[in-house]
């Protein structure tokens, strides 16, 4: 742990908010739960060393804490009270190793290069290194390691470069190497890729086969600067009209870019090259004309591989210009004018993404433009006089710079000094143990999440999300920082969605394409972790199939009853399916219940009405998928006219078995009637015999109505009697009835 110099703190007044009280009976509070919450604002920018008060919450001192930016030393610190340089910007002249030492390189024209470093954030500064060397033009830094340190400069007409590697407080020169020996050598530029360790060199100078020109040269070390390549040209102009100066080289996606100028008679480009199949490529940033000098560029890529490049042109004053580049140098923003002038430009970004360019304004001594969330905004802080700022570049992006980010700059004649602030913060880390890549989804099948989540730093929340695909992202865990912290969650596939319990995630997802889950942890300095991802494929529950037979009646039914038959089956095999039958209103009834196949039932006739009818029938899976099919029967009634009927009736005595009958009917006149009994014993074989009527006899006060009377005796009691009566009409037209039928037995 360090100490921050200034730490910025503000502390409000806690005020107890009751937000909730617990009742154990309805006469008595035994117990309430208190929120606290902030107050008014008492005091800020108060100095504590880190981890002394909470990063926002009550401490206990009853007081609110709200923890700022580690801030820079106040005043500035003095880097050195000698007469060195900052000057030129293709390079960078102020880095930060690995355990937080910062490291500045300053030279004295034709005298000594000297590192400095600070131990403190740049509040003291010690001498770490002084080489006498005439340094004649430029020198710039970059970290190689945590000890080592690479140092580009030139020394009259030659381009030289060291390795420097650290021993306490005190930083030892290695083997000087000439990479170059060109006329007139013009700045020089160094970087590093964060992923390889490769260096790149560049710098401008005159020489053959094209030494009428000033062309950007460069050589490239794959070895941490053990060797260098043979010096080659990335311009290759020779003509007398045409100079290209201020190297920049910035890298990107392991491919080196190079920024610089080039006059042409009476025109300046700021112009980017780089190599694409093996050829060199330039695209143009910006063409000034009318003799608007241009230089001094500077530039940056931030942690989305955007390079950024700064640079001056001269009008009524030098004023800054801006442009970007998204796809490493290929095409570029159209260049932004800034307000005010400025000389000098220095751009840095920070691990949040935000731009940040320094730059000399004669009129109020610093201007600082920050870029952050789509707009600039312009800064002038009360620093004095600060001439030639070079700022700190930070390519691990571990480092969130405040108003002023690091810088050194020259104070006065005498001085160079060191500005800025930047606060340090590891970003959390996030492990998945489940689910696995790759995975497939059925239905009501679950995808299980479970890992940790860790942050190092003290007094800071840490916040786990978690999303599918580019839906909202959802809370997986909270807890403080330097707390393992355990992630689980369940979710489940059904319906073609993912559910959190009741809660869809997701819209319907299709099958067939790579779903994402993504996993990542934010603390509350918005620092996040490396997303963690996993891929998912999901295969929806589909509707079970159903198929129904050609339904064979049609025409006239002779039988009371009919079959309706089919299959069902299910795509995903599940393990069982239903099948029911509704016909007309009625309730639904089950048919079958099995793992799919043939199937079949009876309708009655009886169940159908008079006109159209509808049968549903439906197959249900066991997670609720449906399949149905609907058929249409029309019921007709056909009236056919009887012409002959016979009518059977049972007689049963009262005593079991009778010996005679007495029988009365009452009839139309004209009905043709037969009368016919049978009296047997039970079980034998009926026998009947035609009876004549003993009287027939008009009924009084009826037209047409009369009454017959027959009277039959056996041998001996029976018990099975029946009555048979017949009749036949000669059409349809006629219509007689028998109106009555009584009797006595004996």
């Amino acid at each position: 742990m360090y100490r921050h110099s200034a730490k910025e703190y503000t502390y409000d007044p806690t005020v107890t908010v009751p937000v909730n009280t617990v009742y154990k009976d309805a006469s008595k509070n035994t117990s309430s739960i208190i929120d606290y919450s902030k107050g008014s604002l008492v005091q800020s920018n108060i100095v504590a060393e880190d981890g002394t008060y909470p990063s926002n919450g009550r401490h206990s001192d009853g007081y609110w804490y709200i923890k700022g930016a580690a801030v820079g030393p106040l005043p500035p610190g003095t880097v050195t009270n000698e007469t060195y340089s900052t000057i030129n910007t293709g390079g960078r002249k102020l880095i930060r190793l690995q355990d937080g030492t910062l490291v500045a390189v300053v030279f004295l024209n034709n005298s000594f290069i000297k590192v400095h470093i600070s131990k403190d954030n740049g509040v003291n500064w010690t001498q770490a290194m002084a080489l006498g060397i005439a340094a004649s033009v430029d020198v710039c830094i970059v970290p190689i390691n945590a000890i080592q340190v690479g140092l580009l400069y030139s020394y009259g007409s030659s381009i030289r470069y060291r390795t420097l590697t650290r021993n306490g407080d005190n930083f030892t020169a290695g083997t000087e190497m000439v990479l170059d020996n060109p006329s007139n050598p013009h700045r020089v530029s160094l970087e590093i890729d964060p992923n390889t360790g490769h260096l790149y060199a560049a710098w401008s100078g005159q020489k053959t086969p094209y030494a009428t020109s000033h062309n950007i040269i460069r050589s490239i070390s794959t070895d941490k600067g053990v060797t260098w390549s043979a010096a080659s040209f990335v311009t290759d102009f020779n003509v007398s009209s045409i100079s290209c100066v201020f190297a920049s080289v910035v890298v990107r996606n392991n491919q080196p870019i190079y920024i610089y100028r080039m006059t042409d008679a009476t025109n300046y480009t700021i112009l980017a090259r780089f190599l694409e199949n093996g050829s060199w490529v330039q695209k143009t940033i910006f063409l000034a004309q009318n003799n608007q000098i241009m230089g001094d560029n500077s530039a940056v890529v931030d942690k989305d591989g955007v390079i950024h490049v700064v640079w001056t042109r001269s009008e009524t004053y030098n004023f800054l210009w801006y442009s970007k580049s998204l796809d490493g140098g290929k095409t570029w923003s159209t260049p932004a004018k800034f307000v005010k002038p400025g000389n000098y430009p220095s751009i840095t970004v920070d691990k949040n993404n935000v731009v940040k360019i320094v730059a000399y304004q004669p009129t109020s001594g610093l201007l600082v433009y920050t870029f952050n969330n789509g707009n600039w905004s312009d800064y002038t802080p009360p620093t004095g006089v600060a001439t030639n700022p070079q700022t700190l570049v930070d390519n691990t992006f571990k480092l969130a710079f405040g108003d002023i980010p690091p810088i050194i700059n020259m104070k006065d004649s005498k001085t160079v000094q060191y500005q800025g602030s930047f606060t340090t913060n590891t970003i959390p880390s996030v492990s998945l143990t489940s689910p696995s890549n790759n995975q497939t989804l059925y239905e009501n099948d679950t995808i299980n999440i479970s890992g940790d989540a860790y942050d190092a730093d003290k007094d800071q929340s840490v916040t786990v999300f978690y999303q599918i695909n580019g839906e909202q992202r959802k809370v997986l865990a909270t807890n403080v920082s330097q707390t393992q912290i355990t992630l689980s969650k369940q979710l489940t596939f059904k319906d073609g969605k993912l559910f959190d319990g009741e809660t869809a995630l997701t819209g319907t997802l299709a099958e067939g394409v790579t779903h994402k889950l993504k996993v990542w942890a934010v603390d509350n300095e918005n620092a996040s972790s490396v997303v963690v991802e996993r891929t998912f494929y999901v295969v929806p529950n589909r509707a079970p199939l159903l198929s129904v037979d050609a339904v064979v009646p049609a025409g006239v039914v002779d039988s009371d009853k009919f079959k309706i038959s089919g299959t069902s089956t299910d795509p995903d095999a599940n393990a069982n399916v239903k099948i029911t039958k509704k016909v007309n209103a009625n309730n639904p009834v089950e048919i079958y219940n099995g793992p799919g196949g043939a199937w079949e039932f009876d309708v009655s006739l009886a169940e159908l009405v008079v006109g159209e009818n509808t049968i549903v029938i439906e197959v249900i899976d066991n997670y609720g998928a449906k399949t149905s099919k609907t058929i249409k029967l029309k019921k007709n009634e056909i009236k056919t006219p009887i012409l002959h009927a016979v009518a059977r009736y049972k007689i049963t005595p009262p005593a079991g078995s009778a010996k005679g009958v007495l029988l009365f009917i009452e009839r139309d006149e004209d009905m043709d009637l037969k009368v016919e009994l049978s009296m047997t014993l039970a079980g034998e074989q009926e026998q009947y015999e035609t009876l004549a009527a003993d009287n027939t006899a008009p009924m009084p006060n009826t037209n047409g109505i009369v009454e017959d009377t027959f009277y039959y005796e056996a041998t001996e009691p029976k018990d099975n009697i029946i009555l048979k009566l017949s009749t036949t009409r000669p059409d349809a037209t006629v219509n007689h009835k028998i109106h009555l039928i009584s009797g006595a037995v004996e």
